[in-house]
């Protein structure tokens, strides 16, 4: 398994979000690829058909979310404390990829470009 420090603040603010928010949230998360490479969330239904998973920006290590399907967002330290309007900023620029039963009543889709 590749080696690479998570940022538990970063998992669990994610983890704060979907109790919040009402989304689906996996933190950490393990990307299966050419060895298992643990990364600080998979955020379900927003970024992708298959989510988005968050790192770091200091990520150096070969980067397999892509090549097994995964939107990939590498985060600032920002989003290591839930603020309810930053990440829902952040989802909507993303993108709802999920369920139309399950999306979110805050969603507007409004991208940040």
């Amino acid at each position: 398994m590749t080696e690479r420090v998570v940022d538990e603040a970063i998992s669990q603010a994610w983890l704060d979000a979907a109790k919040d928010l009402g989304i689906r949230v996996a933190a950490p998360f393990t990307v299966q690829a050419y060895e298992p490479v643990i990364y600080e969330a998979h955020i379900v239904d927003f970024g992708g058909p298959k989510g988005t998973v968050v790192g770091v920006l200091e990520d150096k290590l070969r980067d397999c979310r892509a090549t097994q399907g995964f939107y990939s967002s590498n985060l600032s330290p920002s989003y290591r404390n839930y603020e309810r309007q930053h990440f829902i900023a952040t989802l909507n620029d993303w993108g709802w990829y999920g369920p139309a039963s399950l999306r979110p009543v805050w969603y507007t889709g409004e991208s940040w470009s």
